[in-house]
């Protein structure tokens, strides 16, 4: 099979990290969850007390740092320094200063290159907020998952508590409406659809069901150019 550029954007809730890992495994292209490289740079932010709006400290502090991408147990790990994080980067004070620190333009300057070359040669199962507006843009398959706001709060709440037992449905619903307005408002590559992006309402779909959709729309694309998933 041709080794294909599939990215998953879309906003929190949706189910895209449980439809690209499954698309991942069975396509056997790498994985990759984009939110976790500000995740990572939102856990050095915070372990060494620089504050998360002063975009020029943030952008020093990276640049003195070493990021890389790594998939444990179908979890995007991220290696900050050589130290490895996992569930570190999912927990809800992560969460929310990672989404104010994706608002500023040169951090998402810094960190687009390390996307894109994780990515570059075995294709890749993108999944993110921008993935097909401005990471990999000519990506063959652009998919654009969005649900109903309760539903996604519902899906987040559940999905938080297995790395925040803390975390109350109530706090989670305010703060994902909080995250969509930064994340559609942001000046930099705000959160929409590509304009060549297949929209996929998941609000009464399983994540079997997303993930069957997408794989018609793979087999529709490689028919079009004369290749095969089997």
């Amino acid at each position: 099979m041709n080794k294909l550029t599939i990215t998953i954007d879309g906003p929190a809730g949706v189910g895209k990290s449980t439809v690209a890992k499954s698309l991942a495994k069975y396509l056997e292209i790498p994985y990759l969850n984009s939110g976790a490289l500000y995740r990572a740079v939102a856990w050095k932010v915070s372990k060494q007390g620089v504050d998360s709006d002063d975009e020029d400290a943030i952008i020093s502090l990276c640049k003195s740092t070493t990021f890389v991408l790594a998939v444990s147990d179908d979890c995007q790990a991220v290696a900050v320094d050589n130290t490895r994080l996992t569930r570190e980067l999912w927990t809800s004070h992560i969460t929310l200063m990672a989404s104010k620190i994706s608002r500023l333009p040169d951090v998402r300057s810094f960190l687009r290159p390390l996307q894109r070359k994780y990515g570059n040669d075995n294709g890749v199962i993108a999944e993110g907020r921008d993935m097909g507006t401005h990471v990999f843009t000519d990506a063959e398959i652009k998919v654009f998952l969005d649900a109903s706001p309760s539903i996604r709060a519902r899906r987040r709440f559940l999905e938080l508590q297995h790395s925040d037992t803390a975390v109350s449905q109530e706090i989670t619903a305010k703060e994902l409406m909080e995250r969509d307005n930064r994340d559609r408002t942001r000046h930099s590559a705000p959160l929409r659809p590509a304009s060549d992006a297949t929209i996929i309402d998941t609000t009464d779909l399983s994540a079997p069901q997303v993930v069957d959709t997408i794989l018609a729309l793979i087999k529709q694309k490689n028919h079009q150019t004369g290749h095969s998933t089997d």
